[in-house]
């Protein structure tokens, strides 16, 4: 088995952004119960797993927002520590406990760098969201990357406007932020009927999406179909191809990159996307599925 990379869930303390992600992935999912103990016990088997599958990266995530369990980050990320590490997050606790906050004293950033943490992924789904551009400011002080994943659905743009992916990027660069990928909010498989589920259905118009997958594909031509005018020059270039098929790529210095669903529940062969060390202690080729646990 391959796999790109291992996705850990951080021990469940809580979400502070609750119920504002009514698509919430982790609710429609269902939640574990944590097994702290074996956890610790099956960390060197996991790394072995990892070097063997030939992983090149280490997510941090969860079922609520990891850093409502700053400790366990910490100690997550150093045990990870040989791997690019990324963690994901809503952003709204580094805003209250970073370097940019009242206190003076606040370490958060120098003990993430010091801890081994490479990239920090903050989740938006708002374009008017105001505080990713304070983390970007102290993660660049300790050379960490600030990505923005935005979450497509119809609470991205203003009310009554079609944004386009320009629109994204020049917020990316406002913000100061490295990278940025899109993220299609999709109903997981095999979750049956949720409240979460019934959000997306009413909420997520599937043509956003393709419409700002679409500009960035044209960007790359000098063709620009939304207006019916020719460029001169392309306003990105293709960098990459990634191991599961979205590509990556250079839009005005900023690395835009793509995800066409939101979790990983199912792979058809044995090169897959991630390998996900859960709470409970077990490790599993997917989410959302009980049946798809390795050990």
């Amino acid at each position: 088995m391959r796999a790109q990379d291992l996705t850990i869930s951080i021990p469940y303390k809580g979400c502070d952004k609750s119920p504002l992600c009514p698509y919430c992935v982790s609710k429609s999912t269902g939640q574990v119960k944590t097994n702290r103990e074996l956890m610790e016990r099956n960390v060197p088997k996991v790394l072995s797993l990892a070097r063997t599958a030939q992983v090149t990266s280490v997510l941090l995530t969860g079922k609520g927002e990891p850093f409502l369990n700053y400790p366990d980050v910490l100690h997550f990320t150093n045990l990870f520590r040989e791997f690019p590490v990324e963690i994901q997050t809503n952003g709204i606790w580094l805003a209250k406990h970073g370097e940019f906050s009242s206190e003076q004293d606040d370490t958060t950033f120098q003990d993430l760098y010091a801890s081994g943490l490479n990239v920090i992924a903050v989740s938006v789904d708002d374009i008017r969201c105001s505080h990713v551009q304070e983390i970007a400011s102290s993660a660049h002080d300790y050379g960490m990357l600030v990505r923005v994943t935005f979450n497509v659905t119809n609470k991205l743009f203003p009310v009554g406007k079609m944004g386009s992916l320009k629109d994204l990027v020049l917020k990316c660069k406002e913000w100061g932020a490295d990278q940025m990928t899109l993220r299609n909010i999709t109903i997981p498989n095999h979750t049956g009927d949720t409240t979460q589920n019934e959000w997306i259905k009413n909420n997520v118009n599937p043509e956003l999406y393709k419409h700002l997958i679409e500009e960035l594909k044209y960007s790359a031509t000098g063709s620009a179909f939304i207006e019916g005018e020719q460029k001169e020059k392309p306003e990105s270039f293709l960098v990459r191809t990634l191991q599961y098929g979205s590509k990556v790529y250079d839009y005005q210095g900023i690395s835009v990159s793509y995800s066409d669903y939101c979790i990983q529940d199912s792979s058809t062969n044995d090169d897959i996307r991630s390998l996900v060390f859960m709470e409970d202690g077990h490790v599993y080729c997917g989410w959302g599925s009980k049946a798809s646990i390795l050990f």
